[in-house]
Protein backbone atom coordinates (compact mmCIF):
# COMPACT_ATOMS: atom_id res chain seq x y z
CA UNK A 1 0.00 0.00 0.00
CA UNK A 2 0.77 3.76 -0.84
CA UNK A 3 2.59 5.17 2.42
CA UNK A 4 0.28 8.30 2.04
CA UNK A 5 -2.66 6.10 1.81
CA UNK A 6 -1.25 4.22 4.84
CA UNK A 7 -0.79 6.83 6.92
CA UNK A 8 -4.32 8.38 5.90
CA UNK A 9 -5.81 5.13 6.71
CA UNK A 10 -4.43 4.13 10.13
CA UNK A 11 -4.11 7.67 11.64
CA UNK A 12 -2.54 8.45 15.24
CA UNK A 13 -4.79 8.14 18.21
CA UNK A 14 -3.67 11.59 19.16
CA UNK A 15 -4.94 13.25 16.01
CA UNK A 16 -8.07 13.74 16.71
CA UNK A 17 -7.67 15.66 20.35
CA UNK A 18 -4.83 17.61 18.57
CA UNK A 19 -7.23 18.97 16.01
CA UNK A 20 -9.53 19.72 18.63
CA UNK A 21 -7.28 22.04 20.24
CA UNK A 22 -6.34 23.51 17.54
CA UNK A 23 -10.70 24.04 16.74
CA UNK A 24 -10.36 25.39 20.27
CA UNK A 25 -7.35 27.39 19.94
CA UNK A 26 -9.09 28.82 17.32
CA UNK A 27 -12.52 30.04 18.74
CA UNK A 28 -11.23 31.25 21.28
CA UNK A 29 -9.31 34.21 19.44
CA UNK A 30 -13.05 35.70 18.61
CA UNK A 31 -14.36 37.64 21.37
CA UNK A 32 -17.72 36.62 20.25
CA UNK A 33 -17.20 33.11 21.73
CA UNK A 34 -18.40 32.95 25.22
CA UNK A 35 -18.17 29.24 25.68
CA UNK A 36 -16.77 25.99 23.92
CA UNK A 37 -17.82 22.43 24.74
CA UNK A 38 -16.03 18.53 23.30
CA UNK A 39 -18.22 16.42 23.59
CA UNK A 40 -18.54 12.46 22.55
CA UNK A 41 -16.00 10.21 22.29
CA UNK A 42 -13.20 12.94 22.45
CA UNK A 43 -14.99 13.98 26.04
CA UNK A 44 -13.15 14.96 28.53
CA UNK A 45 -10.31 16.01 26.42
CA UNK A 46 -7.31 14.84 27.88
CA UNK A 47 -5.76 11.48 27.84
CA UNK A 48 -9.46 10.33 29.25
CA UNK A 49 -10.93 10.30 26.06
CA UNK A 50 -12.40 7.21 24.92
CA UNK A 51 -11.35 7.66 21.39
CA UNK A 52 -9.20 6.20 18.80
CA UNK A 53 -7.71 7.43 15.85
CA UNK A 54 -10.43 7.94 13.48
CA UNK A 55 -12.85 9.99 16.25
CA UNK A 56 -14.63 12.84 14.59
CA UNK A 57 -14.44 16.50 16.66
CA UNK A 58 -17.22 17.19 18.08
CA UNK A 59 -17.63 21.30 19.09
CA UNK A 60 -20.42 23.43 20.70
CA UNK A 61 -19.00 27.01 20.67
CA UNK A 62 -21.75 29.49 22.14
CA UNK A 63 -21.77 33.01 20.50
CA UNK A 64 -23.22 36.53 21.73
CA UNK A 65 -24.19 38.37 18.94
CA UNK A 66 -26.48 38.26 15.67
CA UNK A 67 -23.31 38.21 13.77
CA UNK A 68 -20.92 36.10 16.44
CA UNK A 69 -21.27 32.69 14.30
CA UNK A 70 -19.57 33.87 11.07
CA UNK A 71 -17.15 35.80 12.85
CA UNK A 72 -16.00 32.59 15.09
CA UNK A 73 -16.53 31.09 12.01
CA UNK A 74 -14.10 33.28 10.05
CA UNK A 75 -11.61 33.30 12.85
CA UNK A 76 -11.82 29.36 12.57
CA UNK A 77 -11.06 29.53 8.99
CA UNK A 78 -7.75 31.81 9.50
CA UNK A 79 -6.26 29.28 11.61
CA UNK A 80 -7.53 25.79 9.98
CA UNK A 81 -7.68 26.42 6.22
CA UNK A 82 -10.55 24.35 5.02
CA UNK A 83 -11.38 22.24 1.72
CA UNK A 84 -15.19 21.64 2.56
CA UNK A 85 -18.07 23.02 4.46
CA UNK A 86 -21.44 22.07 4.28
CA UNK A 87 -24.59 22.42 6.63
CA UNK A 88 -25.93 19.86 9.10
CA UNK A 89 -29.58 19.01 8.29
CA UNK A 90 -30.96 20.50 11.23
CA UNK A 91 -29.18 23.75 11.45
CA UNK A 92 -28.01 26.70 9.13
CA UNK A 93 -24.26 27.82 8.09
CA UNK A 94 -22.10 28.53 9.59
CA UNK A 95 -22.99 25.87 11.79
CA UNK A 96 -22.08 22.35 10.24
CA UNK A 97 -19.30 19.67 9.03
CA UNK A 98 -15.81 21.18 8.26
CA UNK A 99 -12.86 19.18 6.26
CA UNK A 100 -9.76 20.63 7.48
CA UNK A 101 -6.97 20.98 4.91
CA UNK A 102 -4.15 18.51 4.89
CA UNK A 103 -6.51 16.40 7.48
CA UNK A 104 -7.36 12.96 6.51
CA UNK A 105 -11.10 13.07 5.74
CA UNK A 106 -11.92 11.00 8.51
CA UNK A 107 -11.23 13.77 10.98
CA UNK A 108 -14.43 16.04 10.08
CA UNK A 109 -14.58 18.86 12.47
CA UNK A 110 -18.85 18.85 13.33
CA UNK A 111 -19.16 22.37 14.67
CA UNK A 112 -22.23 24.01 16.06
CA UNK A 113 -23.15 27.85 16.51
CA UNK A 114 -25.26 28.43 19.43
CA UNK A 115 -26.72 31.34 22.03
CA UNK A 116 -25.68 30.92 25.48
CA UNK A 117 -29.29 29.54 26.48
CA UNK A 118 -28.97 26.94 23.81
CA UNK A 119 -25.45 26.09 25.05
CA UNK A 120 -26.86 25.40 28.63
CA UNK A 121 -30.31 23.89 27.35
CA UNK A 122 -28.26 21.05 25.23
CA UNK A 123 -25.56 20.39 27.84
CA UNK A 124 -28.63 19.41 30.43
CA UNK A 125 -30.99 17.97 28.21
CA UNK A 126 -28.45 16.61 25.31
CA UNK A 127 -28.66 16.78 21.13
CA UNK A 128 -31.02 15.90 19.18
CA UNK A 129 -32.75 13.27 22.43
CA UNK A 130 -29.59 11.58 23.19
CA UNK A 131 -27.71 12.31 26.24
CA UNK A 132 -24.37 14.43 25.78
CA UNK A 133 -20.90 13.72 27.42
CA UNK A 134 -19.12 17.26 27.02
CA UNK A 135 -15.64 18.71 28.26
CA UNK A 136 -16.41 22.68 29.17
CA UNK A 137 -12.76 23.71 27.60
CA UNK A 138 -13.76 27.57 27.39
CA UNK A 139 -15.82 29.30 29.93
CA UNK A 140 -16.02 33.20 29.67
CA UNK A 141 -17.94 36.24 28.67
CA UNK A 142 -18.65 37.04 24.96
CA UNK A 143 -18.93 40.28 23.75
CA UNK A 144 -20.97 41.20 20.82
CA UNK A 145 -20.61 43.17 17.80
CA UNK A 146 -21.49 43.93 14.56
CA UNK A 147 -19.97 42.84 11.54
CA UNK A 148 -20.28 39.62 9.70
CA UNK A 149 -17.45 38.62 7.76
CA UNK A 150 -17.25 36.52 4.24
CA UNK A 151 -16.33 33.54 5.07
CA UNK A 152 -14.37 31.18 2.50
CA UNK A 153 -15.18 27.65 2.44
CA UNK A 154 -18.76 27.90 3.60
CA UNK A 155 -22.29 26.10 1.66
CA UNK A 156 -25.40 25.40 2.26
CA UNK A 157 -25.21 22.08 0.63
CA UNK A 158 -26.31 19.56 2.20
CA UNK A 159 -26.65 16.14 0.09
CA UNK A 160 -22.84 15.86 -0.86
CA UNK A 161 -21.99 16.83 2.59
CA UNK A 162 -24.09 13.72 4.20
CA UNK A 163 -22.92 11.53 1.34
CA UNK A 164 -19.11 11.94 2.01
CA UNK A 165 -20.16 11.76 5.61
CA UNK A 166 -21.89 8.52 5.73
CA UNK A 167 -18.89 7.18 3.71
CA UNK A 168 -16.42 8.08 5.92
CA UNK A 169 -18.41 6.90 8.49
CA UNK A 170 -18.92 3.66 6.15
CA UNK A 171 -15.13 3.33 5.97
CA UNK A 172 -14.22 4.36 9.60
CA UNK A 173 -16.55 1.55 10.46
CA UNK A 174 -14.87 -1.23 8.11
CA UNK A 175 -11.72 -0.47 9.41
CA UNK A 176 -12.62 -0.86 12.94
CA UNK A 177 -14.40 -3.97 11.85
CA UNK A 178 -17.91 -2.59 13.19
CA UNK A 179 -19.44 -2.95 9.72
CA UNK A 180 -18.33 -4.95 6.30
CA UNK A 181 -17.49 -4.02 2.97
CA UNK A 182 -20.75 -3.98 1.21
CA UNK A 183 -21.43 -1.10 3.23
CA UNK A 184 -18.48 0.85 2.22
CA UNK A 185 -19.24 -0.17 -1.43
CA UNK A 186 -23.29 1.49 -0.86
CA UNK A 187 -21.87 4.49 0.63
CA UNK A 188 -19.18 4.89 -1.68
CA UNK A 189 -21.70 4.47 -4.50
CA UNK A 190 -23.71 7.67 -2.70
CA UNK A 191 -21.11 9.33 -2.68
CA UNK A 192 -20.61 9.57 -6.31
CA UNK A 193 -23.74 9.88 -7.15
CA UNK A 194 -24.15 12.50 -4.86
CA UNK A 195 -20.74 14.56 -6.56
CA UNK A 196 -22.48 14.14 -9.95
CA UNK A 197 -25.31 16.70 -8.73
CA UNK A 198 -22.79 19.09 -7.14
CA UNK A 199 -23.16 22.07 -9.53
CA UNK A 200 -22.25 24.79 -7.62
CA UNK A 201 -18.76 24.91 -6.44
CA UNK A 202 -18.66 27.42 -3.11
CA UNK A 203 -15.92 29.98 -3.59
CA UNK A 204 -12.78 28.05 -2.19
CA UNK A 205 -13.71 25.17 -1.60
CA UNK A 206 -12.07 21.89 -3.11
CA UNK A 207 -14.93 19.30 -3.18
CA UNK A 208 -13.34 17.24 -5.67
CA UNK A 209 -9.84 17.15 -3.17
CA UNK A 210 -11.66 15.23 -0.74
CA UNK A 211 -13.85 13.09 -3.21
CA UNK A 212 -10.91 12.12 -4.66
CA UNK A 213 -8.47 11.32 -1.69
CA UNK A 214 -11.80 8.94 -0.34
CA UNK A 215 -11.54 7.41 -3.53
CA UNK A 216 -7.84 6.93 -3.16
CA UNK A 217 -8.49 5.28 -0.03
CA UNK A 218 -11.17 3.32 -1.19
CA UNK A 219 -9.19 1.40 -4.10
CA UNK A 220 -5.91 1.19 -1.45
CA UNK A 221 -8.22 -0.86 0.79
CA UNK A 222 -9.66 -2.63 -2.63
CA UNK A 223 -6.58 -3.88 -3.68
CA UNK A 224 -5.62 -5.09 0.14
CA UNK A 225 -8.31 -6.97 0.08
CA UNK A 226 -7.49 -8.51 -3.40
CA UNK A 227 -4.43 -9.12 -1.94
CA UNK A 228 -4.84 -10.52 1.45
CA UNK A 229 -8.26 -12.21 0.46
CA UNK A 230 -11.87 -10.37 2.04
CA UNK A 231 -15.12 -11.70 3.06
CA UNK A 232 -16.42 -10.22 -0.32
Amino acid sequence: MDQDAEALLYPYVTTPRRIALDVVAALEGCPAVSRVAIYGSLAPLGAEANNDGYADIDVLAAVEGEDGPWQAAAALRRSIPLRWHGRFSDREAPSGRHWPLGEAPFHCVDLGFVTAEEFEAILRDGLRGHPLRADVVLDRAGIASAGRPELAVCSDEYEFTHALYMATKAMKGYLRATNGWDELVAAMKDLEGAARTLTRRPAGSEPEDVLNEMRTLYFALMNERLRYGGDG
